[in-house]
């Protein structure tokens, strides 16, 4: 219900009352979840009490991260559509070198593993995010595909393949070993969650600064300036975690 409130709210506006009240159910069912969890389950689905604080830093950290990159994805494809008038097949062309790029950023994932701390390898995967995001946002619609989007597209897939493998390595290590599979876990439900949260935000932002759809570039940039908001927080969150894992 929280999860269809904001994503419907992009839709229809928060005018509409029904989007309010699912709102707030949304909000009570979690929290009365996170009650039953801590409180009355005897083996609760999420095992909360056994998260540490490095648990829950990297899971924001992913959180922010993954929120934005859903944001990057869809309002891209938009923007390449709509405001540059490329067809769909020629917008496929110009997302294809994710590929060659998501691929080295894997190798060069786990051979920075085994070289350093990994929540150094997360920080970097949160400034990859917020770079390639301020590309985006920043790029004009009549400027060439070479200039700023194709450096955008190439640099968003490190901090994806960079995040997810440092985040479940983190909630592995820092939790007991009959937690660390459903600990694990957590880090691809934060990530589909958050993307599904920040989007449906974004789409409220895109639709309450696009002038009633006279702007649509200003929609666009409204909702990746929110993005950019979330990297920064990530960031800061990153430097953090670094910070209280130097010794």
């Amino acid at each position: 219900m929280f999860n269809f409130s904001w994503n419907q709210a992009a839709n229809v506006g928060w005018p509409m009352v029904y989007n309010y009240v699912l709102l707030i159910v949304g909000i009570l069912f979690l929290v009365a979840f996170v009650w039953i969890e801590l409180k009355v389950a005897g083996q609760p689905l999420v095992p909360i009490k056994a998260l540490s604080d490095e648990s829950i830093l990297a899971l924001a950290v992913i959180a922010a991260g993954w929120g934005s990159f859903g944001i990057w994805v869809y309002y891209l494809w938009n923007f390449l559509e709509v405001l540059r008038g490329y067809s769909a097949l020629a917008a496929c062309a110009q997302n294809a070198p994710v590929a060659i790029s998501g691929l080295l950023a894997s190798v060069a994932t786990g051979f920075l593993l085994s070289k350093t701390k990994v929540s150094n390898v997360l920080l970097l995967a949160t400034l990859f995010f917020l770079i390639g995001q301020i590309l985006i946002a920043t790029a004009p619609p009549t400027q060439i595909y070479w200039a700023q989007t194709f450096v955008s597209i190439i640099i968003m897939p490190w901090g994806m393949d960079m995040s997810f493998p440092s985040g479940t390595i983190i909630l592995s290590n820092s939790t007991a070993k009959e937690h660390q599979g459903v600990a694990a876990s957590l880090v691809n439900t934060v990530v589909n969650y958050s993307i599904s949260i920040a989007l449906g935000i974004a789409g409220t932002v895109d639709r309450n600064v696009n002038k009633g759809g006279r702007d649509v570039l200003g929609g666009y940039r409204g909702a990746w300036y929110f993005g950019i908001g979330l990297d920064v927080a990530a960031v800061v969150i990153a430097f953090y975690f670094v910070w209280r894992m130097r010794g």
